[in-house]
């Protein structure tokens, strides 16, 4: 019996994916819900399991193409070489160069066609497959930076030598990983490449094409310092639930936007456009790189399902289990680097969303209160602001009211 794999629908607003990897070798036995491929979307990069048993016969979809929802990228059998008669005359063994042909299995699309037989592929001369292994430039400088011999590397994949093959090579020569450790390295080395990429991508795309604009603010943080410390030990004695200055910050976000339904908005091709929900996201760090999770309906949330909801995304993040539907939408974004040593910072928005507000860490500073110079706990926050959905006194107006929120926290608990 034969299995068509398709690029799936990971989230609700995901129309095409592109595959980055794949993580068993052709003609190999793949079981269903083992990880199969690691596609990329426009907001992350995510392992997909096997929805089917079977050898991996045939892949539809060469590394690096991005290709619509539904689009047939590889073929399972219960047989090992088993693949639709279609696909067989025109099938390419491993041993052949990939050549792209034109297929529509489920959507028209330029696609690269690959077989291969395990047994071939592993009996073929020393010299064939040196002889048929590109190399990219950067893997070739650092290859001759680190004194390496590139006919000893062999891809990890496919037929070109990349970057991070060399990087696999060093370590195994120096002997300091074990076999296990190696390994898992290697797929964290794979999976935050693939996620600075993402990251890189949005960005730029983000700066260059929101006007930003940037407000600033000192906020007198005494309050907020003693209410968290209060509700935090209250907290710890009843479910022992992390209760931290994100939480704060992020209930404060949320009445804001609801207090002020034109911030809740983006811009498309037809204008500014309002959002029906507020849903806030923040910025999380992980091993593989800088995700944003989500949390909806953020406004009907009280502050401490808020935070619930906050330490349960973070977990995921974490331990990579996070799903596109939690990284999708948002009204705006949270990014606190205060933990970090950092006083204040300008982030760039992360689209589409019109504004990101920015928290540094909460320190003792001089500041004048009642007319008098005092040393008291402040914060500064920044919020950066698409100009296109938001004008300067709009968003002060906004900015204004987090920063009350933050100064007589007790509105936080409304």
């Amino acid at each position: 019996m034969i299995y068509e794999v398709v690029m799936p629908q990971l989230g609700l607003t995901m129309e095409e994916g592109t595959v980055v990897s794949w993580q068993k070798q052709m003609g190999g036995w793949v079981e269903k819900g083992e990880i199969l491929f690691t596609l990329e979307t426009d907001k992350a990069a995510m392992e997909v399991e096997a929805a089917d048993s079977g050898y991996l016969n045939l892949t539809l979809v060469e590394i690096g193409r991005t290709v619509s929802v539904g689009t047939v990228i590889a073929i399972l059998g219960d047989q090992p070489g088993e693949v639709p008669s279609e696909l067989q005359a025109t099938a390419l063994p491993l041993t052949s160069s990939a050549v792209a042909r034109e297929t529509t299995p489920r959507a028209s699309r330029s696609l690269a066609l690959q077989v291969s037989d395990a047994s071939d592929h592993d009996a073929r001369p020393e010299s064939l497959q040196t002889e048929q292994i590109a190399v990219s430039p950067r893997a070739r400088h650092l290859a001759d930076k680190l004194g390496i011999d590139i006919s000893s590397v062999k891809p990890k994949r496919g037929h070109r030598i990349v970057e991070k093959d060399i990087l696999r090579f060093e370590e195994s020569r120096k002997g300091t990983l074990g076999t296990a450790q190696a390994k898992q390295v290697e797929g964290s080395v794979d999976r935050a490449f693939v996620t600075r990429n993402i990251v890189a991508r949005r960005m730029t795309e983000s700066f260059q094409k929101a006007p930003h604009f940037y407000l600033g603010v000192a906020v007198n943080a005494t309050e907020l310092v003693n209410f968290r410390e209060h509700l935090r030990k209250d907290l710890d004695q009843h479910n022992g639930q992390r209760f931290t200055y994100t939480d704060l910050f992020l209930r404060a976000l949320s009445i804001a936007l609801k207090e002020h339904p034109d911030v809740n908005a983006y811009w498309d091709t037809e204008g500014v456009r309002l959002r029906d929900s507020i849903d806030v996201g923040f910025a999380v760090g992980t091993p593989d790189g800088l995700v944003v999770p989500v949390i909806r309906k953020a406004d009907q949330l009280n502050l401490f399902d808020l935070a619930r909801q906050r330490n349960a995304l973070t977990e995921k993040a974490k331990s990579g289990k996070l799903h596109l539907q939690d990284l999708e939408g948002g009204s705006a974004t949270l990014s606190n680097l205060g933990s970090y040593g950092v006083d204040w910072f300008q982030a760039i928005l992360n689209p589409p969303q019109s504004i990101i507000l920015a928290t540094g860490q909460i320190a003792k500073r001089a500041t004048v209160v009642n007319d008098s110079i005092c040393v008291c706990p402040t914060v500064v926050l920044s919020l950066s602001v698409d100009h296109r959905v938001l004008d300067g006194v709009a968003a002060a107006h906004f900015l204004s009211r987090v920063k009350k929120l933050i100064e007589d926290p007790r509105a936080l608990l409304l």
